[in-house]
């Protein structure tokens, strides 16, 4: 079978109260497109419906909606399995609640279209806008990327949007050398990517905040730092093969 033009990557742990919404979403904008795609949900061991709630949707149809069902692991894990196990030309990552419109997209293809590595959603550069996001988020979420930018990588205002986009072979070649399963996962990458000189555009987006969050912000940014740290090390002791 070709290889479809892109595959959405969509992680997911115990997300049955939307992930059918999200995944329908997303099915409908990529059915009014003129290119062939693919939708990979990656269950992380969930212990709800979600798996059941997918099965649904793709079910007795010729979408091409799949799903991964792998052991608990963060949702690092789960981004790395669902992108090593996609086919397309092009691999986008959303997070299971959508917070961005699905329109969008749009935005991310034109640009990587062009020849971009990666292509990554902000939600802090001139031209973003965030809807009801609570002002502790926010303090947290600027406090955690001055932090990355003292001991990680500098130049991204916004490294966590769950809203990135990237070429197969980058992807491959990043989530191949990719160890941190947690949030960090997303600092990882781009550090990953510095080092290999690939190409990164950080785009403003329109992102929603979602009162169901997986995302605790103090516990949550805490394990980060720690992941960022883990990162300097490995890179330290030779662990990436560049």
């Amino acid at each position: 079978m070709e290889n479809p033009f892109i595959s959405v990557v969509i992680p997911a742990f115990n997300e049955q109260d939307r992930i059918g919404d999200t995944v329908t979403g997303i099915m409908a904008y990529l059915n009014r497109q003129p290119f062939t795609w693919e939708i990979v949900v990656v269950d992380d061991g969930s212990t709800d419906r979600t798996c059941q709630v997918v099965d649904e949707i793709s079910s007795g149809t010729e979408v091409s909606v799949n799903i991964i069902s792998i052991h608990h692991g963060g949702k690092g894990w789960a981004v790395k399995n669902g992108m090593l196990a996609a086919r397309g030309e092009y691999r986008f990552m959303a997070d299971a609640d959508m917070a961005m419109p699905v329109d969008q997209f749009d935005r991310f293809l034109e640009f990587i279209k062009e020849g971009y590595d990666i292509v990554i959603g902000s939600r802090q550069m001139v031209g973003s806008r965030r809807f009801s996001e609570p002002r502790s988020r926010h303090i947290m979420g600027r406090i955690f990327n001055q932090l990355v930018q003292i001991l990680a990588i500098k130049g991204f205002q916004d490294t966590q949007c769950g809203f990135k986009c990237f070429n197969a072979k980058t992807a491959e070649v990043l989530f191949g050398l990719l160890y941190t399963k947690g949030f960090g996962f997303d600092v990882e990458l781009l550090y990953l990517a510095n080092r290999l000189n690939l190409s990164v555009l950080e785009i403003p987006i329109d992102w929603y905040h979602q009162r169901s969050s997986k995302v605790r912000p103090v516990q949550d940014s805490i394990l980060m730092v720690k992941d960022i740290l883990g990162i300097r090390i490995r890179d330290l002791f030779g662990f990436y093969s560049y």
